[in-house]
């Protein structure tokens, strides 16, 4: 299986990281939203649960130890990897992240418009994680850690994340026709980001299901991308 930009791949990241590895292949950026290990379970009955979302289960711990140790070898040295995650296994990430050679910066937040369900608190936000690979040079424009966008209101995956969030991101920390990595695709809404910033894309999505509707997803922004290219 060849790896190259502007493809996605409906595969298991482990795999496809190892075959970029093997060949060499290297990015500039990667925004990723992996599973949080919270054991998830989507409100709406349309959506199912997320593969890997139980960190009870010593092997999906596993696997977020391997994406990251994958990530720093595939990520360009002195770049950026921002990654989503949940606060109650936010120890987990960082060591991860740690553990595989990552520097870790900030802890920057989504701050949404709406709030979840909570018995003692209700969620608004999400928190990412700002990691160095090497010394990277500090964003012309350095922004505000509390990020503020609307969640998304027509889902298509459970988890997804808006895309003027993605591009600001992708704005801050990489730069124009830079290569965007994602393990963990869901929506594709990081590669329509990514698209949308002017710079290339990579990613996976393991689940068939949501890998197909994904790519419609994609295809379909990237078409509406391509009629304002006119």
């Amino acid at each position: 299986m060849k790896i190259e930009p502007n493809n996605i791949y409906n595969a298991n990241c482990i795999d496809v990281l190892d075959e970029m590895i093997r060949d060499g292949q290297q990015v500039q950026f990667i925004l990723t939203d992996p599973p949080y290990g919270i054991n998830f379970v989507p409100q709406r009955n349309d959506f199912g649960g997320i593969q890997g979302d139980d960190f009870t289960d010593e092997n999906q711990v596993k696997l977020i130890y391997d994406y990251f140790e994958r990530c720093y070898q595939v990520l360009e040295n002195d770049k950026f990897l921002v990654s989503f995650m949940g606060w109650s296994t936010i120890p987990t990430f960082n060591d991860a992240l740690t553990k595989a050679g990552f520097t870790i910066k900030s802890m920057p937040i989504w701050y949404k418009n709406v709030w979840g369900l909570g018995y003692y608190t209700r969620p608004q936000y999400e928190p990412m994680y700002l990691c160095l690979k090497g010394k990277p040079s500090p964003p012309q424009t350095p922004i505000s850690d509390v990020i503020k966008a609307d969640k998304v209101v027509d889902l298509i995956h459970s988890c997804q994340k808006p895309i003027n969030l993605l591009s600001i991101l992708i704005n801050t920390f990489s730069q124009p026709d830079d290569i965007v990595f994602d393990g963990f695709g869901g929506s594709f809404s990081t590669c329509v980001a990514a698209r949308k910033c002017g710079r290339q894309y990579i990613s996976c999505e393991l689940d068939e299901k949501l890998f197909k509707i994904g790519e419609k997803n994609l295809e379909r922004e990237t078409n509406q991308l391509s009629l304002f290219d006119l």
